[in-house]
């Protein structure tokens, strides 16, 4: 079965020829889009139309469901490729499990600071799309803001030592879709987690958010 992620990489363009009923049943078990033409042009119209159609439809699976699992990794000073966005490091999942397209935040004495979106997890046989606790990965983090831009390691803060600490960027919003849409895919220490996040970014539970538009109000 293909990989969501890499739609696009599953698609045959073919140029003047002639597909089979047979090659067309192959293509739609393996899920791979066939595109035939006989003007070249027209070739590259259709795949590029089939390219964006897939990008609209993962806005939307994203934009539908704003839920962020929780997670803490732990850096490898020993590992880290790129210190300046996009960053690019080695982790151990010390809690959780992280996810492509997860935000991310860096633990720091005074609170957190933002650093931007997991755009790629690479373990030894190649890229994966999550990796759970106790797996050593490398990850790539891009800023997702203009500010994240500008953040570099050993600058704005250090990794000397193997107790700093990235971990997922929740919300309020992101908790109450995991609620809706994965409670049960966490287990009793994942929630456990999600509490002690919420602590560490100071997110409000509903009855105080309440609170604070009752008294706005």
């Amino acid at each position: 079965m293909r990989d969501d992620e890499k739609r696009h990489f599953c698609s045959i363009l073919g140029f003047r020829v002639d597909v089979t009923p047979e090659a067309s049943q192959l293509a739609e078990r393996l899920q791979v889009e066939v595109i035939c033409g006989g003007v070249l042009e027209t070739l590259s119209v259709q795949f590029k139309e089939y390219v964006k159609e897939l990008e609209e439809e993962e806005e939307t699976k994203m934009d539908g469901d704003k839920a962020i699992f929780p997670c803490i990794l732990s850096i490898l000073p020993e590992l880290v490729f790129n210190k300046d966005d996009p960053i690019v490091l080695g982790v151990l999942v010390v809690k959780g499990s992280v996810k492509v397209g997860m935000s991310i935040c860096h633990l720091l004495s005074g609170g957190f600071v933002d650093l931007g979106r997991i755009a790629w997890i690479a373990k030894y046989q190649g890229l994966v799309e999550v990796a759970s606790e106790g797996e050593i990965v490398i990850v790539k983090i891009v800023a997702s803001n203009p500010e994240g831009q500008g953040l570099s390691f050993g600058s704005e803060f250090e990794i000397d030592d193997d107790d700093e600490i990235l971990f997922s960027r929740m919300s309020r919003a992101s908790i109450d879709a995991l609620k809706a849409n994965h409670k049960d895919e966490l287990s009793y220490s994942d929630w456990k987690l999600v509490s002690d996040l919420k602590r560490v970014l100071k997110i409000p539970n509903p009855r105080e958010m309440q609170g604070m538009t009752d008294s706005r109000d």
